[in-house]
């Protein structure tokens, strides 16, 4: 319900703070005194809608963001208390000061220098506003983070790689390049079903730049997206725009680079990690992959592989709930925090960090690594939403 509630909550405020600022201004610019005391009058009446459409925003958004403070969601969160506070000391206040000025036609220098200041701040807040709807369509792959054409793609194979886990391998159009741990956004064509979630969803690429096809890896949850897509037959066209996004490996090999993975986070690592094998970069990479189960670890063979042809690629594979397991397990069983960290880094300060994930598992990483005193631009990270 709250993912409904979210953005028809904050287009209703977005829209309701155009319509006070835009029919001040035209007032002001070309109406008369009586327009304006009709429009300032009116406008008071308006916070019927404004204020529960700001309340409702925000406590959906709360809700969403289920104690997340990274990426998107630390964005959007950091701007909510400047429009509530700026709503409720300035727009709320100034609107009945200059309805009850206008209403007693006492257009006076008070008048005009409360209406300029209600107007500034009401722009602030359309601007603020405006940037939490964008961000929003970013965070559901509706709409892109920066460049990235459109391109109609095949499927060329299916497989699964955990249990309730799929990848799927998608032909690469001519001239298509990206770089290790970048992100596309897939969106299905003319699909039999769909949902209030929509036809597109954003996915890291799994493969390397190098391998002839474009491979994306999802948990199967029950969603009309998912199930299309996996009844998707071979051959079958999808649209892909992309590539999109800045998580990529650090240019410097001096500085090690230490991945931290949860499940179906480990997409990107692996396209580093593959790329890495496949270029001989100098770079000294461990990865961190924790899951419930050695059932539930996606690609878990292949990265042990890796590790054992890399020299420069070392894997700590953990599980945290062996006991159900049905694959026998003798690593390590600890969840990720500082102690891990330190039994498998030479020197936790050195490296740069990357991770990815939902976002409680997300704003988990970044204290702790701010308690081990990682610096923040020492962390690069991607937030997964609504997977």
């Amino acid at each position: 319900m709250s993912k409904r509630i979210h953005p028809i909550a904050g287009a209703v405020a977005f829209f309701t703070i155009a319509a006070f600022w835009t029919s001040t201004a035209f007032s002001e610019l070309i109406g008369s005194k009586e327009m304006i005391a009709v429009v300032k009058s009116a406008i008071p009446w308006g916070f019927l809608a404004l204020i529960p459409a700001i309340a409702a925003a925000g406590g959906t958004g709360f809700a969403l963001a289920k104690g997340g403070r990274a990426g998107l969601v630390g964005t959007k969160m950091k701007r909510m208390p400047f429009i509530a506070a700026n709503g409720l000391l300035v727009l709320i206040p100034c609107a009945f000061y200059l309805a009850s000025k206008a209403s007693s036609g006492a257009f006076d220098a008070g008048f005009y220098v409360v209406q300029a200041l209600e107007l500034t701040a009401g722009a602030m807040n359309l601007t603020l506003l405006g940037l939490n709807m964008r961000d929003g369509l970013r965070m559901t792959g509706k709409l892109g983070s920066g460049r990235g054409s459109s391109f109609e793609v095949a499927l060329a194979g299916r497989n699964t790689v955990a249990d309730g886990t799929m990848a799927f391998h998608f032909t690469r159009p001519g001239g298509f390049t990206y770089e290790a741990g970048q992100h596309v956004t897939l969106k299905l064509i003319n699909p039999a079903e769909t949902d209030a979630a929509g036809n597109s969803r954003a996915f890291t690429l799994a493969s390397a730049p190098h391998e002839a096809e474009l491979t994306v890896a999802t948990r199967m949850r029950d969603t009309a997206f998912k199930r299309t897509l996996k009844g998707l037959p071979i051959g079958g066209k999808i649209s892909l725009t992309g590539p999109r996004g800045d998580m990529t490996l650090h240019a410097d090999p001096a500085r090690p680079a230490v991945f931290l993975a949860g499940g179906i986070g480990i997409t990107p690592f692996l396209s580093m990690a593959r790329h890495a094998a496949h270029a001989k970069l100098l770079h000294k990479i461990v990865l961190i992959y924790s899951n419930r189960r050695p059932e539930d670890a996606a690609f878990l063979a292949e990265l042990q592989q890796l590790a054992k042809t890399n020299q420069n690629f070392k894997l700590v594979a953990t599980m945290t709930t062996v006991r159900e397991a049905a694959q026998a397990w003798d690593g390590e069983t600890s969840v990720i925090n500082e102690e891990l960290l330190r039994r498998s880094l030479p020197d936790v300060l050195s490296p740069i960090y990357y991770f990815a994930g939902p976002g409680p598992m997300v704003g988990a990483m970044q204290d702790m690594l701010r308690k081990i005193g990682v610096a923040q631009q020492d962390m690069r990270f991607e937030q997964f939403y609504g997977y």
